[in-house]
């Protein structure tokens, strides 16, 4: 009973599918008024020219302790990419990705909220507002450890015209991460590939 009143409290709290294309930030009714400060270095290999990259690149977000790769002939188009909030985009397409991070409160259960959210979107799936929902952890979340746990969706075409791959976890410091790799309804096939190697290319504690 505790554990079901817990989820729904949860959920009430939490819009979790109300991502904004282009921002990678999904708003919750108990968001701070501000984000969190930026913070954090960036590592690059690879070199720039106009128009996006010439060769792949590889980020490191050293604050929140993961690192990324973005593919040739993409730019940066907002933030920083160590920051809390930053964006990419290919070069002349809609496909994107997006970070956003939120610190939460010492006391916000994130253990029953990657449960209760993954649940819920499950059973998207099967009314087919989803495509797939799993849980997707990596490395240790606890207190002192380094890694995070949380879940991965992708969705179905979307009639705001976006179609997109989101992970949405919650390390050991009770930060909120928010990592969506998105394109156009009709772009998605074909960004698909891409998008998800950019999605697995995340690793924490690295």
């Amino acid at each position: 009973m505790k554990r079901t009143l817990l989820a729904s409290f949860v959920l009430a709290i939490f819009c979790w599918s109300c991502v904004t294309p282009g921002t990678g930030y999904i708003p919750s009714m108990s968001a701070p008024s501000a984000p969190a400060p930026a913070s954090g270095g960036v590592k690059a290999s690879g070199p720039a020219g106009g128009g996006g990259s010439t060769a792949p690149k590889t980020y490191k977000n050293v604050a929140r302790k993961f690192e990324y790769t973005i593919p040739a002939g993409w730019e940066l188009i907002e933030g920083d990419p160590g920051s809390d909030r930053f964006g990419f985009k290919k070069v002349g397409s809609s496909w994107g990705f997006t970070f956003h991070a939120e610190q939460m409160l010492p006391s916000f259960p994130r253990d029953a909220a990657v449960k209760a959210s993954l649940k819920s979107d499950q059973e998207r799936v099967q009314i087919k507002k989803l495509l797939d929902a799993r849980r997707r952890d990596d490395g240790s979340a606890k207190k002192g450890g380094c890694g995070v746990i949380g879940w991965e969706i992708t969705e179905a075409p979307q009639t705001n015209s976006y179609q997109r791959i989101i992970w949405q976890n919650y390390d050991g410091e009770n930060f909120y991460m928010n990592l969506m790799a998105h394109s156009a309804n009709e772009d998605f096939q074909a960004a698909k590939l891409t998008l998800r190697q950019i999605m697995d290319s995340i690793k924490y504690c690295k």
